[in-house]
Formats: structure tokens, sequence, C-alpha cells
């Protein structure tokens, strides 16, 4: 069973399904243009979570948003693996909007399950792509810089991918199954996210945090591959900033890229936060080899120049940003 969601508003309107809503009540909204509603899949999930903080101030939106295991009002409970129920949802909301959030983003758990990370990675996204398209709605599918090799970085969003792992081939072939049925959807490349956690392991930065507030000392990290951590918050504001200007350029479509500006390694994020959390940098050991697990890019950096130009996008500094983030967790 579906369960109903909420409009996510700042007037408080009550909750109730928005199907069955009077669409000519005064003051609600102009009745002779139709509220529009974007829906985002997994969230529940680290960047879901923030997406719909980022479209939860407008209010001529209604917005919705999914989850499944972790899924509690005001979200939609629905397992996107269930195609009957994902199609019966998705055409009984009716959706403007697609964000598609949820994926299976673990390497080392797609390197053992190939098969279910292909099914949400892949499947689901063909799926809501054919859905999307049925009812003439657009959709963004958020992609990763993993779909690189990272051996001539900056890549811009047009050059060839080439991924070296299975979570970046399930991710890339999410991308050209949404094309093949979806030709002026959009797909977002993100790279590493951190953001506002509900446990330091949701997160491949704050887990860092987690292993030094353990005690374990020394702490030997990976100080080979280049990363770009990226707020969730800024990542969510950029989602919003794209179906804005969808609703007013309904041309706008194509592959983007967003990231953060800030190389560094897993010893070199250690390092800033270490001095948050009472950890002594002088018990953190850098490790120069790439590290053992499903290989890695060593440097996939995006270019973001096509949403900058656009006057799209926001960078909060590693150093400000990851403060609140670890403040409720320090012990």
């Amino acid at each position: 069973m579906i369960a109903p969601g909420l409009r996510f508003c700042s007037d408080g309107f009550p909750e109730a399904d928005f199907l069955n809503r009077d669409f000519s009540y005064p003051g609600l909204f102009d009745p002779i243009r139709p509220m529009k509603t974007v829906l985002t899949t997994g969230a529940s999930g680290l960047l879901g979570r923030a997406i719909l903080r980022a479209l939860a101030p407008h209010t001529d939106w209604q917005v919705r948003g999914t989850g499944f295991s972790r899924a509690a009002p005001p979200l939609d409970r629905l397992n996107l693996r269930d195609r009957t129920a994902v199609t019966a949802y998705i055409k009984t909301l009716r959706p403007d909007v697609i964000i598609h959030s949820a994926a299976e983003r673990r390497p080392e758990v797609s390197e053992k399950d190939p098969t279910a990370t292909e099914d949400l990675n892949v499947a689901v996204t063909r799926d809501l792509a054919r859905l999307a398209a049925g009812l003439n709605a657009w959709m963004i599918y958020l992609s990763t810089d993993y779909v690189f090799d990272g051996a001539k970085p900056p890549y811009r969003p047009d050059d060839p991918t080439h991924p070296l792992n299975t979570y970046g081939r399930s991710k890339r072939d999410g991308e050209l199954a949404m094309r093949d049925v979806l030709r002026d959807g959009a797909i977002l490349r993100v790279p590493i996210l951190y953001g506002e956690v509900e446990r330091l392991g949701e997160s491949a930065v704050t887990i860092i945090a987690e292993s030094m507030l353990q005690g374990r000392k020394p702490l030997t990290l990976d100080d080979w591959a280049v990363r770009y951590p990226t707020l969730t918050d800024d990542m969510a504001v950029v989602c919003r900033q794209m179906v804005e200007h969808r609703f007013s350029n309904p041309g706008f479509a194509g592959t983007f890229h967003w990231s953060g500006n800030e190389p560094m390694t897993k010893y070199g994020m250690a390092m800033r936060m270490a001095p948050l959390l009472g950890y002594d940098p002088a018990c953190l050991r850098a490790n120069p080899a790439p590290g053992g697990g499903p290989p890695r890019p060593r440097n996939a950096r995006l270019d973001c120049a096509i949403l900058e130009a656009l006057g799209m996008g926001q960078r909060t500094p590693f150093a400000e940003a990851i403060v609140p983030i670890l403040r409720p967790h320090q012990r």
C-alpha cells in the first residue's frame, strides 16, 4: 500500500492526498496554472533528504519523496524494484519532474552483488524513464564521477566514459538506459558526497571521522585517489536550480556536472577533521599507493563549466561545512 504524502510548504497545509484537493480553493494557488509536482526517489537517503529541503520553499510546487527501508511520513514508502507498484504510483501521482536519486552507491557492495546493483541502478532507471516519457515528464538521473577512469581529468560531460568497477559501469549503463527512452532528460554526475548524516557511516567522508572516534591509533588512510568532496546541500541547490530552469526553458536537457572544487585524498580529509574530533593528527598515516577493494579512478575531476555558465551552483568550503555535520556525533 502506498502511504499518502505531505505537501512540503511553509504555510502549514495539512496532510492530504493531492489528487483529492480542490483546485478552485481561493488563495491556495492560481487555478489557471496547475501546481507542478516534483518527485524525488531515494528521499530517505543522504542526498535525497537534502533535495527535499532545497525544494520545500517552493510553495507552488507539490514536493513528494519516496523511500523504502527508512521511509517514514511524510515520505511515500515504495519499493522501486516492484514494477507494478511503481507503475501505479507514478501514473496516479503524475509528476512533472522525477529526480532519481535512489541507487546502490557502495562500490564494495556492487562488486559482491552485481545483479542487484544492475537491477536498481539500470533496470529501475529504465522503468522510471519510460513512465516519465509516457507522462511527458522531465527526469534528472543522478550519476557519478566513477563513470570515468581518472586518467585524463578534468572531464567534460561529453567526454567518453570508461568506468573501472561494477558500480561505475552500472551508473554508466543507467545513463544509457535513460537516454534510450527519454532523450530530453538530464544526467547530473556528482562526486563523493557528504552532508547531514543520521550516522557517521552513512557517507564515505564521515565514516573517516567514525574511525577516528573509535580511537583507532594509528590510522592509515588512502593518500592516492584525489576526490572532490561535495556538500549535499550544495548539490540539492543545483537540482532545484535545474528544475526551475527547465520549467522556464522547456528545451533544457543533456548531461551536466557539479562538484566541489577542493581536491583532497581521504588522508587529507582526515587531517582537516582530526582537530574537530580531538584526534591527534600525528596518529594519521598516509598510504600513497592504491588501496584494496574495487579499482577506483585516481582523479575523476568534473568540469562544471556548463552549469556555471548558466549561473547555477553553490559551493560551501569543506572546513565550514564539516563542523556542524560532525558536532552532533562527537563524544
